[in-house]
């Protein structure tokens, strides 16, 4: 009986005697490989294809996606040489941060990381578009050879790869012939600067060619203005993400060039009394720019479409004032 008061356990009990800590229990590296390996094939080959397109997509894609605005960008000396046009400079700068330094992204096929992207293609396309309309003009008013055959390289649509539906069924990708056109404007500025006459640059007129890309601005600004609204209203069915890029893309596009414009015509825009107009539309066109929520929602689209506006009634006052005879 003593002996049972010190080993209460009688020969019939079953005594579980706790193993010690780390003896006999696996741990997680030997638990997981075990259970993937009881996966069934069709099921590993599933996950580990998920895994891969994830990476491929969602990370590297991401990271070569981004949207990038940079209000404060200005050319280099080798694009605006003393005397060279301001604007033709602006554009081809523009053109060089996202063709060039950064990845293009409106013609990578769908077997590409950013193929998938759709917000950096349309702030990509419309940037490009809205450049080009404004050179379009510049050359079409200036008789420059440079400017002309820049114009004609920045035709090409965004969305041109090597492979394409049309004759002839191989060409050169759309950034290449943009990398042309960044070439071209700087061709063109080397010339200006060196047939530049002293006092031209004081002239107290705005030139044709900077009026007529003027407008084009205004153009691009008031279009993207308009397809918002028609997101907002639900009569377009363009998703407002991709919208709000693209308008991203005309108001920063825009907001450069006008800051060239401003540039090359300083005098002209002086005598004219309409320099708080053009003060107003730049800000506008900042905010417009600018502007980035992680996710894009209904208010975004309004307070991007505002801005717009904003900007495309100072530009129209620019060009439709009583004082436009003095431009």
């Amino acid at each position: 009986m003593a002996l049972q008061r010190l080993w209460p356990f009688r020969d019939s009990d079953d005594v579980k005697v706790a193993p010690a800590p780390g003896v006999g229990t696996p741990s997680p590296a030997f638990i997981l490989p075990g259970r993937w390996s009881q996966l069934p094939p069709p099921l590993r080959l599933f996950l580990v294809m998920m895994a891969l397109l994830f990476g491929w997509y969602g990370v590297v894609g991401t990271i070569l996606a981004g949207v990038d605005v940079d209000v404060g960008l200005r050319p280099e000396p080798e694009l605006l040489p003393p005397g060279g046009s301001v604007t033709a400079g602006m554009a081809a700068a523009l053109l060089r941060d996202q063709v060039q330094d950064r990845a293009f992204t409106p013609n990578d096929p769908i077997f590409y990381p950013t193929g998938l992207a759709r917000r950096t293609p349309a702030f990509q396309s419309h940037l490009v578009t809205t450049t080009s309309s404004a050179i379009s003009e510049l050359a079409r008013n200036s008789g420059s050879a440079e400017l002309t055959l820049a114009a004609t390289s920045l035709a090409v649509p965004p969305d041109s790869w090597w492979l394409r539906a049309g004759w002839p069924p191989v060409g050169l990708p759309a950034e290449r012939h943009y990398g042309r056109a960044i070439e071209q404007l700087a061709a063109h500025n080397r010339v200006r600067a060196q047939a530049l006459q002293p006092g031209e640059q004081a002239r107290r007129v705005m030139d044709p060619g900077s009026r007529a890309a003027l407008a084009a601005l205004l153009t691009a600004v008031e279009t993207a203005a308009a397809h918002g609204d028609a997101v907002i209203r639900g009569t377009s069915e363009t998703s407002p993400a991709v919208q709000f890029a693209s308008s991203r893309g005309t108001a920063y596009a825009a907001a450069l060039l006008m800051r060239g414009l401003r540039d090359d015509n300083a005098a002209a825009i002086r005598s004219s009394g309409r320099a708080a107009r053009w003060g107003e539309a730049l800000d506008a066109l900042d905010a417009a720019a600018e502007l980035d929520p992680m996710f894009v929602r209904q208010g975004d689209l309004v307070t991007s479409g505002y801005s717009l506006l904003m900007a495309g009634n100072a530009m129209r006052a620019i060009l439709d004032g009583p004082t436009a005879e003095a431009l």
